[in-house]
């Protein structure tokens, strides 16, 4: 497997890494919606992920180089996983589950993680679900607003393709 490290973000970084963010997540978007109109995520939702119980920025690291990054949150026990992504120049070389892999590592006493996806973003929910072992719980859209942000539409995209699903995963402790 690809190895990758997983670096905290320096406060002189983080506005670069905010941007890469965005841009990864937008550049994802034109493929699918070549006309899309705006950038994602907006920077409120990352600060806002940023400033959550154990919110931490981590940099994806691989031979010496950041080619990604992850925003997760939680008490240690229930964690989120606001955030993932590899720089566009990067994907395609398996460093998405290396990243995953090294996040699973670095939070051992994790009993469960949770995240959202977007319902179009089928690359997505094939490596979420048959990569990384989540379940989709639960899905989020304009008839079933998700509970932690009921004030906003559950996804702003186009037609049939707004909603979001709810992955879990919950962990197993190795048997001794």
């Amino acid at each position: 497997m690809t190895a990758v490290t997983l670096e905290p973000v320096r406060p002189e970084d983080l506005a670069a890494f905010k941007y890469r963010l965005q841009d990864a997540f937008t550049q994802a978007m034109l493929a699918d919606y070549p006309d899309f109109p705006e950038v994602i995520p907006p920077v409120r939702d990352i600060d806002e992920a940023l400033a959550s119980p154990g919110g931490e920025a981590l940099q994806i690291v691989h031979e010496k180089e950041a080619v990604g990054g992850a925003i997760v949150s939680g008490d240690g026990s229930a964690m989120l996983l606001d955030f993932i992504f590899v720089d566009t120049e990067f994907q395609n070389r398996h460093l998405g589950l290396a990243a995953w892999r090294a996040i699973e590592s670095r939070y051992p006493d994790a009993k469960s993680w949770e995240l959202v996806t977007p319902y179009h973003e089928k690359r997505n929910i094939h490596f979420y679900v048959n990569r990384c072992g989540f379940h989709i719980t639960e899905y989020y859209n304009s008839r079933h607003p998700d509970p932690n942000y009921p004030q906003e539409e559950a996804g702003s995209y186009p037609d049939e393709e707004s909603g979001l699903f709810k992955f879990e995963k919950a962990m197993h402790p190795l048997q001794e």
